[in-house]
């Protein structure tokens, strides 16, 4: 499990810096290994700042306090899966030569096989949606992702070749929007809660009814949706059909073990994979810890 965030300002103003710090310090409830930021200067080039430290930490560094909010940005905190934070070309945001930078929060199965036998700039599995992403090929690039990736995503992507675009992509992992029409800007998070509480969101009610969340207007991102904004809002919103197989159609290794069948399955919550005694009373990832019920393997989030 990753956190993605990030904002777009439709006008001139820009969000409050201590409130994007404080969710950007939220964020790390979804990963404490390393954290980072991207978007795309005013001259047209890609800047990505990350680390191996927690982002409450990088708040607090002098890269972020001498930072001035730009009109677009993404942001990451990451939970280490695959390949360590110490070498920071695994820390997101991931980004290529070509100008693109990317958040993810996931798991790809595939990525060896996308990424085939070209060299690598880092171990992880979020290097096969960079790859697709910024290809330099003909036809829908999202589409590729639904095509060729085995796994999970929620994605946010800047890129320098369109500075003004700001495109989230979403398969079976969360991604919550805000957008605020007082301020004209648009915030994204993995998590609503972590908008709510460091946006100071707060529902208004009138003899009992509910108002609403004053200027603040929430909406979720469907599953297999791909939104891209642009400097007027939404320029598309696009499902997409998945062609690879969702994590629960991958298959179960069965094993004897007396009465009981041992599965390996993937955590509906770290997404990693573990054993699963169907029959027993408690099954609990052997990564994260937390407990699996059997019907938390039919629906995922």
């Amino acid at each position: 499990m990753c956190g993605i965030m990030g904002y777009y300002c439709f006008s001139g103003k820009r969000p409050q810096k201590d409130k994007i710090s404080d969710m950007f310090s939220l964020l790390q409830s979804r990963g404490t290994d390393a954290s980072g930021f991207a978007f795309i200067k005013e001259d047209g080039g890609l800047f990505v700042h990350k680390a191996p430290i927690r982002s409450s930490e990088m708040v607090k560094t002098k890269e972020w306090k001498d930072l001035s909010l730009p009109e677009i940005m993404i942001l990451h905190t990451r939970m280490k899966t695959q390949g360590t934070e110490k070498n920071n070309a695994n820390n997101h945001p991931l980004f290529s030569k070509n100008g693109y930078a990317i958040v993810h929060n996931g798991i790809v199965y595939n990525d060896k096989e996308i990424i085939g036998k070209r060299n690598r700039d880092a171990e992880v599995d979020s290097e096969a949606i960079l790859a697709l992403i910024s290809a330099r090929t003909k036809g829908d690039n999202i589409k590729k992702l639904f095509d060729k990736i085995e796994g999970s995503f929620a994605v946010g992507v800047v890129s320098s070749s369109q500075p003004d675009n700001l495109i989230l992509i979403k398969k079976d992992n969360p991604i919550q929007l805000y957008y605020n029409s007082q301020d004209d800007i648009f915030y994204f998070s993995s998590e609503r809660e972590i908008m709510q509480e460091s946006l100071e969101i707060k529902s208004e009610t009138k003899r009992g009814f509910n108002m609403g969340e004053g200027s603040y207007h929430f909406y979720e991102m469907e599953n297999n949706h791909a939104l891209i904004l642009n400097t007027d809002g939404v320029e598309s919103y696009k499902r997409y059909y998945p062609k690879r197989n969702s994590w629960w159609d991958r298959g179960f290794v069965y094993k004897s073990d007396e009465d009981e069948s041992e599965m390996i399955v993937e955590c509906p919550w770290c997404f990693q994979q573990t054993h699963y005694y169907d029959g027993k009373l408690s099954n609990k990832c052997e990564q994260c810890g937390m407990e699996i019920d059997e019907e938390d393997l039919y629906n995922v989030i």
